[in-house]
């Protein structure tokens, strides 16, 4: 399914933003998952993982006595992206990135009343080369085992204790209300070169459910899904999902989930397998 050469055209996705009443026991969870505090500034506290993005998690102080997901940033191709971002009719205009890497951006506000930001001109993380990616105690790597295949021998994988280290944001979505399921879909497909990958239908209805996206570039393949989007039975207001993020190997996964159970957090699912996708997932 191709897109529209006329929309936004996105390479990646950069970071989230969120609100948090107790900003303090947010970014020591944040740092418990496997992030890390890069800046804290203009009353946001930044995050980054070990990729080459200035940050992938931003936390502000919430106004009320609730949590919120405030919206989502896209690095775009070319400055051009930025210019017809711009002239969207619920954009602002071009605008300096406050936020560490700098850069420019513009912000759409959708149907729903998240925003949506598209950046350019970011300078990437520097520090990025000698990063504990893996957590392997002796800097080497051996070969996996299987049962007819072993090539790991005489040899035994060791591992440091503690979070799993986060690369990168990998996806986020949110539930909408039924009846607004289509027109926000076709929103975002027709904003930005989001194309689907996956749907979940309901024979009961006739009608998709729930839509996975990737980012459509051609010949170049990208994940499964960088954003989804479904419709909620029930809800007359939209609210966030989840945000996924991706680490390097099911060992560090492993590592980190058993981490933060000790550090006496409450897991929501996990440590699993998608069908649609097949990665592996971890909730908490």
């Amino acid at each position: 399914m191709a897109s529209s050469p006329q929309k936004i055209r996105v390479i990646r996705l950069a970071s989230v933003l969120y609100q948090h009443v107790d900003v303090e026991k947010a970014a020591q969870f944040l740092e418990d998952f496997g992030l890390q505090e890069v800046a804290r500034q203009d009353g946001r506290v930044y995050f980054a993982g070990f990729g080459v993005d200035p940050y992938v998690y931003v936390i502000e102080r919430s106004p009320g006595s609730r949590r919120a997901f405030i919206g989502a940033t896209w690095v775009v191709e070319n400055e051009n992206d930025l210019e017809v971002a711009a002239n969207h009719p619920d954009a602002t205009g071009i605008h300096g990135e406050k936020g560490p890497g700098g850069g420019k951006r513009v912000d759409i506000v959708d149907p729903n009343g998240y925003y949506v930001g598209f950046i350019h001109g970011q300078a990437p993380r520097s520090d990025v080369d000698n990063v504990d990616k893996s957590r392997i105690a002796d800097d080497e790597s051996p070969p996996t085992n299987l049962v007819d295949e072993k090539p790991r021998k005489g040899r035994f994988k060791r591992f440091n204790y503690g979070p799993s280290p986060i690369h990168k944001l990998g996806h986020y979505g949110f539930m909408v209300p039924k009846d607004t399921y289509e027109k926000t879909l076709k929103w975002y497909t027709g904003l930005m070169n989001l194309v689907p990958t996956d749907a979940v239908f309901d024979p009961r209805t006739n009608k998709d459910t729930t839509c996975f996206m990737h980012i459509d570039r051609g010949t170049t393949f990208t994940d499964h899904h960088s954003f989804f989007l479904g419709a909620h039975p029930f809800s007359q207001t939209p609210f966030v999902h989840h945000a996924s993020f991706e680490v390097n190997d099911m060992d560090t996964q492993a590592l980190g989930h058993e981490w933060l159970l000790k550090k006496g957090y409450t897991k929501c699912w996990g440590i699993g397998r998608h069908v649609l996708g097949s990665q592996l997932f971890d909730y908490w």
